[in-house]
C-alpha cells in the first residue's frame, strides 16, 4: 500500500482569531495540568477602550474541582516575555497542508486561595532533586546574590556574645537567631548561609510594613539592587491623595511568605519548622498551613523543647519527592460549593 503523501506545507498569517483578542496560551506556576478537559476558563477585559494603557489589559480565571487560578497580562504577575517576544498558535490542515497562524498571548496562572492570589516562584514538579523544585536562582539572581556579600558580613562573623545581645534586644526573629547559632564552619558554606539568612531577615522586616513611604525601603544598609527588587516584586503601586505609593497588600504579604519559606528550605536542607516561622511572620496556623500546602510541602509534627524545659508540638514542612498534589483552603472550597 502506497504511503500517504501530503502536499507541501504552507502557512497563512491570520492575526488575532477574533480581530482584537489574541489566542490564549497558559502555563501553571505550581505544576503541569494533568486533566485539561476538567478546566474551565473565563477571560475578562478592561472596559476602558479609550485608554491605550488599559484597553489591552486582560485577566484570565481558571477553575477545577479542587483549585482556582488567576493570571493577568499587566502588573507584577505579568510575564515579561509578552513584551519581549511574539507568540503564535498554528492550526494545520493535514489535507491541504495549510497552516493558519494566529497571534497569541501567554498567561502565567497562579493558584488562588483565601481570597488572595499567591504569587509563587516557578515550581518545577518534574525535578529529580528537592533543590530543583524551587530553584535558588529564581529567588536571587547572581547579581543580587553578589550584592549580599557586604551586608551579610555581620552574620558571617557573628559571635556567641552578639547572638545573646540579639536575643536580649529582640532585634531579630527567632528563626534567624536559631539559624545563626548553627552556622557551618566551612568558609564557603558559612558565607552562603549568612547571605541567605540576611535576605530572609530583610524579607520578614519588609513584610511587616504596610506602605513603603521612601525609596530606600529598609534604610541605607540595603544594597540598591535589593531595594529595587523589594519594591518591584513585593509591592503594588497605588494612587492615594494625588500621589503614587508602594503598598504591601495582603497578596504581596502572602508572596513574601512563600519566598521566605522557600529560602528557609534552601537554608535548612528542605525541612523547616513552620510553627517557628509562623510566629516570626505573625500568621495564624491555618494561614501558614494553607500557604505551605499550596507550595506542595509535606506536613508533619514534632515535639520541640521550649523555655523552662517544657515541650510543645511544632508543625514541620518538608519539600521531598514525589510532590503531593497542590491543595486549596477550606474557605475557598466552601465558597465554591455555595456558589
Amino acid at each position: 500500500m502506497a504511503a500517504e503523501v501530503l502536499p507541501s506545507a504552507r502557512w497563512q498569517y491570520c492575526g488575532a482569531p477574533d480581530g482584537s483578542q489574541r489566542a490564549v496560551l497558559v502555563q501553571f506556576s505550581n505544576g503541569k495540568l494533568q486533566s485539561p478537559g476538567n478546566m474551565r476558563f473565563t477571560l475578562y477585559e478592561n472596559k476602558d477602550s479609550t485608554n491605550p494603557r488599559k484597553r489591552n489589559q486582560r485577566i484570565l480565571a481558571a477553575e477545577t474541582d479542587r483549585l482556582s487560578y488567576v493570571g493577568n497580562n499587566f502588573g507584577t504577575g505579568a510575564l515579561k516575555c509578552n513584551t519581549l517576544c511574539r507568540h503564535f498558535v498554528g492550526i494545520l490542515n493535514k489535507t491541504s497542508g495549510q497552516m493558519e497562524v494566529y497571534d497569541a498571548e501567554l498567561f502565567n496562572m497562579q493558584p488562588l486561595f483565601s481570597d488572595d492570589s499567591l504569587y509563587l516562584p516557578p515550581c518545577y514538579d518534574d525535578a529529580t532533586k528537592p533543590e530543583d523544585v524551587y530553584k535558588f536562582e529564581d529567588l536571587l539572581s547572581p547579581a543580587e546574590y553578589e550584592a549580599l556579600q557586604s551586608p551579610s558580613e555581620a552574620f558571617r562573623n557573628v559571635t556567641s556574645e552578639e547572638i545573646l545581645k540579639m536575643i536580649e534586644e529582640n532585634s531579630h526573629c527567632t528563626f534567624v537567631i536559631e539559624t545563626l547559632k548553627s552556622l557551618p564552619s566551612d568558609v564557603e558554606s558559612r558565607d552562603r548561609q549568612a547571605r541567605c539568612i540576611w535576605f530572609l531577615d530583610t524579607l520578614i522586616k519588609f513584610r511587616a510594613q504596610r506602605v513603603v513611604k521612601r525609596k530606600s525601603a529598609l534604610g541605607p544598609g540595603v544594597p540598591h539592587i535589593i531595594n529595587t527588587k523589594l519594591l518591584k516584586h513585593f509591592t503594588c503601586l497605588t494612587y492615594n491623595n494625588g500621589r503614587l505609593r508602594n503598598l504591601i497588600s495582603d497578596s504581596m504579604k502572602a508572596k513574601i511568605t512563600a519566598y521566605v519559606i522557600i529560602l528557609a528550605l534552601h537554608i535548612h536542607d528542605f525541612q523547616i519548622d513552620l510553627t517557628m516561622l509562623q510566629g516570626d511572620l505573625k500568621l495564624s496556623e491555618k494561614r501558614m498551613m494553607e500557604i505551605a500546602k499550596a507550595m506542595r510541602l509535606k506536613i508533619s509534627k514534632r515535639r520541640v523543647s521550649v523555655a523552662a524545659g517544657s515541650e510543645e508540638d511544632h508543625k514541620l514542612g518538608t519539600l521531598s519527592l514525589p510532590l503531593p498534589p497542590a491543595q486549596t483552603s477550606d474557605r475557598l472550597a466552601k465558597r465554591r460549593k455555595i456558589t
